[in-house]
């Protein structure tokens, strides 16, 4: 029988290609309908909000970190999707103890691919994977590179909280060449006050419309704090598998090229 390993060094032993698979993963989601594999979609959570209309074609079975196991189980899936920051570690053992489930782990640009290509062979759809990771590779070459501007984005309010180098938010902006002036020592997603913010100097703040949707109010409150403050939509940079395409396309545009 085949065995898999997934994005956190886990085996998964697959008996035959999956037919009923479920996600507790937006983004991967996504990837598996982008993937050519809807049908085999059985259930997803509440936050799955693309494709456009999927949800009403689905069983959704709860939360990203409130899905309901038995009804999961009830559905019986061959595959399940879910990640490690995304999901309750709890969950993915009590699943795991009957269900194979993958488990993705994307903090850089270069899991976000291997994790395309990854999951694309564990759902035998390999040479379809392997084509849109290395679309992603080319649309990596072509993006304009700043000149260091030091940069902080924004995911919450009260406290602020700003991504870490240690994220695949962050990877995509250093990607452009821009540099992370957020706190090394404090954590992935660093709390800062407003005088932290002053110190750190920075040349540009990004405002992420998620998981805290970001407004012209806050934008004024932090437009003394750096030389630009721009409201950005928030999937672009924290939704991995296929969007990264989009992503990129998104980082090709004018306004990002001339900050």
């Amino acid at each position: 029988m085949p065995e898999f390993r997934d994005q956190i060094g886990r085996s998964l032993i697959l008996e035959v290609r999956p037919r009923r698979i479920i996600s507790l993963v937006p983004s991967l989601t996504e990837l598996i309908v982008d993937l050519g594999l809807e049908s085999e979609l059985i259930g997803l959570t509440s936050w799955c909000v693309h494709p456009t209309g999927l949800r009403e074609r689905k069983t959704v079975i709860g939360g990203t970190k409130n899905p309901d196991i038995e009804q999961i189980k009830g559905l019986k899936p061959d595959l399940i999707l879910a990640n490690k920051e995304e999901n309750l570690q709890e969950h993915i053992e009590e699943l795991a103890q009957s269900i194979p489930v993958y488990v993705s782990d994307v903090r850089n640009l270069d899991q976000a691919i291997e994790l395309i290509s990854s999951l694309g062979t564990v759902v035998s759809k390999a040479k379809e994977a392997q084509a849109m990771a290395d679309q992603a590779k080319a649309l990596l070459q072509k993006l304009k590179v700043s000149e260091n501007r030091r940069f902080l984005y924004f995911i919450w309010k009260e406290p602020y909280m700003v991504a870490s180098t240690d994220t695949y938010s962050s990877a995509l902006f250093e990607a452009c060449g821009f540099v992370n002036a957020a706190p090394e020592n404090k954590g992935r997603y660093p709390q800062l006050s407003l005088d932290e913010i002053d110190a750190l100097k920075v040349d540009i703040i990004f405002l992420s419309s998620e998981p805290y949707h970001f407004n012209s109010g806050e934008s004024k409150e932090l437009s003394p704090y750096a030389s630009k403050v721009w409201l950005v939509n928030g999937e672009f940079f924290t939704w991995y598998g296929s969007r990264i395409l989009k992503s990129l396309h998104y980082l090709k545009q004018e306004p990002f090229a001339l900050i």
